[in-house]
């Protein structure tokens, strides 16, 4: 039995994540989201995750938790504790749906608009830190690199129609 884990172990095709696109980007992404969350923590007292929140109802008020959840790319539940929280903080007030009364609506209150500014300052924080050193010319390089890379996956799978379609745990193409 153990040398047959051997041998299959042996024979496993090597892949060099070091040197792969999607690793690499991965690895960054995570990066800026723990320094960014760091830094918010530290600096206005909120997480990664209520950033998020915030920054979608400052592009678009009154959305619902379903919308929020779509938009930030997880699963309404996940996101419940983090509305319930935000909520009792002061920073968001739920507001029932004209149309529909199993819905609420999300509309930001007037602390979390005075802590925006604190927060645009964190992110701008992050940034000046993680492109240190680099010539801005190379950062439009792989900003430009980065959305055709984005492009061909979404026109390659389908992602846009994939995302744009997902019901419960259930993808719809």
């Amino acid at each position: 039995m153990i040398s047959m884990l051997i041998i299959s172990t042996l024979s496993m095709t090597k892949y060099d994540f070091e040197n792969s696109v999607g690793f690499v980007v991965n690895t960054t992404a995570k990066s800026f989201q723990r320094s960014l969350d760091i830094e918010l923590r530290r600096n206005v007292g909120v997480t990664l995750s209520q950033w998020r929140v915030v920054g979608a109802l400052v592009l678009q008020p009154g959305l619902t938790q379903k919308e929020i959840a779509d938009k930030m790319g997880i699963e309404g539940a996940t996101l419940v504790p983090v509305i319930d929280k935000m909520e009792k903080e002061g920073l968001l007030k739920r507001k029932p749906d004209l149309t529909d009364r199993r819905a609420n609506r999300i509309y930001l209150t007037s602390k979390a608009d005075s802590l925006w500014e604190s927060m645009i300052e964190c992110a701008l924080k992050i940034r000046k830190s993680s492109t240190k050193n680099i010539l801005e010319s190379d950062i439009q390089i792989t900003l430009d690199t980065l959305r055709k890379i984005s492009k061909n996956l979404a026109t390659s799978f389908e992602l846009e129609k994939t995302f744009s379609s997902v019901k419960g745990n259930k993808r719809i193409v």
